[in-house]
């Protein structure tokens, strides 16, 4: 759902020198965390990671394979952290992300293209999600959440609090009418996870879109030249395409996608299947 609108943030220049998907747009990978029903609005918000990017080849903003401290601390700092989507008619109405290091808000309504910032009076550099992170994947072995301080890289950080931070967007929703209006006529459709569910589910079944199987029954192990000097069997990028079809209709994670293969076949995925699912949903031989 998300990757449509990461040409977003181009307007925003967080993104200076960024690598593009087969679309031409820039890559920069994120999951939805929280989906609600808001009045007459659903408001999606999006997380923007930190290991699938800033250690991602494809990823618009890659730093390196195993990036330094002080490369992640500053991406931590700069990088987005969360996007917010007002959605309407499962459309767009407002994209709106928070510029913690500015203290303001960049607010864009795809319809008309209209943008305008507006201050924030939170009080931190990082926001809780982020911090979490940092802690997870073990990238200081020191790191350590303490209330609202970050211990990371030998520095002490403010983090946001999530309560604070969402008493304040729904106080910006409100007061500057964000949410008012429809979306545009063509503004793309935007699914919840259980429609994307749902889709992937119905055109992975036999003639669907995403079923890539049917065709290659009885040649499933006839081995295929992926890219010179790689060979695998077509079994295999059959699974390697369902995969990153994945991710480029917006599955959340390869978690779920692997959760959706299952209930496809009845049954949990086996070995083969649980690699190249993996693989193509990290687009891995595109690297």
């Amino acid at each position: 759902m998300i990757k449509f609108f990461i040409s977003f943030l181009l307007l925003f220049s967080f993104i200076t020198s960024a690598q593009t998907d087969h679309n031409g747009n820039p890559v920069f990978n994120s999951v939805v965390v929280k989906e609600e029903a808001i009045g007459d609005y659903t408001l999606v918000t999006s997380y923007y990671t930190l290991k699938n990017n800033i250690e991602n080849k494809v990823s618009s903003v890659y730093i390196a394979d195993k990036p330094s401290l002080d490369q992640i601390e500053q991406a931590a700092l700069n990088l987005p952290s969360e996007l917010y989507l007002i959605v309407k008619s499962q459309a767009a109405v407002a994209m709106i992300m928070p510029v913690y290091n500015q203290g303001n808000y960049f607010v864009m309504k795809p319809a008309t293209e209209e943008t305008n910032n507006y201050p924030s009076a939170l009080k931190g550099q990082i926001s809780e999600q982020r911090a979490k992170e940092l802690v997870m994947n073990m990238y200081d072995p020191n790191a350590i959440l303490a209330g609202n301080t970050l211990f990371f890289n030998d520095k002490k950080f403010t983090v946001i609090s999530p309560t604070e931070s969402k008493k304040e967007l729904l106080q910006l929703i409100g007061t500057y009418k964000i949410s008012s209006g429809q979306p545009g006529s063509d503004s793309p459709k935007i699914l919840s996870q259980e429609e994307t569910k749902a889709l992937i589910l119905t055109e992975s079944k036999e003639g669907g879109k995403l079923d890539f199987f049917t065709e290659i029954k009885g040649h499933e192990f006839d081995a295929v030249q992926v890219k010179p000097g790689v060979f695998s069997t077509k079994l295999s990028m059959a699974l390697y395409g369902w995969g990153m079809a994945n991710f480029e209709l917006g599955t959340n994670t390869v978690a779920d996608a692997l959760e959706w293969w299952a209930l496809h076949k009845g049954r949990p995925a086996n070995q083969r299947e649980v690699q190249y699912i993996t693989m193509g949903f990290n687009k891995e031989l595109e690297k």
